[in-house]
């Protein structure tokens, strides 16, 4: 599992990543994945060789902040937004600003 120190306060553009436990292997070749604090599961492109019960990272931005329900809703690189708990997040990038010159 991943450990890093994350700072308490997250902002819309910063990339998080999530991880995940592979359920399946679909027909198609997709992967079904289970995702702490959400409540379906996500389907991917899995990396290769990839088996059920294996853990993958999920990389996304935050896209919106509900602090009152503690989750945040982050686009997932590829392509889903999804919303979790906070605690569901397991490393962070914070967004930099650019300053306009």
């Amino acid at each position: 599992m991943l450990h890093v120190n994350m700072p308490r306060e997250f902002e819309v553009g910063d990339e998080v990543a999530l991880a995940g436990t592979v359920i399946t292997i679909l027909p198609s070749g997709r992967a079904r994945v289970s995702i702490p604090s959400y409540d379906h599961p996500y389907t991917i492109d899995p990396p290769p060789k990839v088996r059920a019960g294996d853990r993958v990272v999920l990389v996304g931005d935050v896209t919106r902040i509900d602090c009152g329900a503690n989750k945040l809703s982050v686009r997932i690189d590829c392509g889903g937004v999804i919303t979790v708990d906070k605690s569901a997040i397991t490393r962070l990038g914070k967004h930099r600003r650019t300053s306009a010159g």
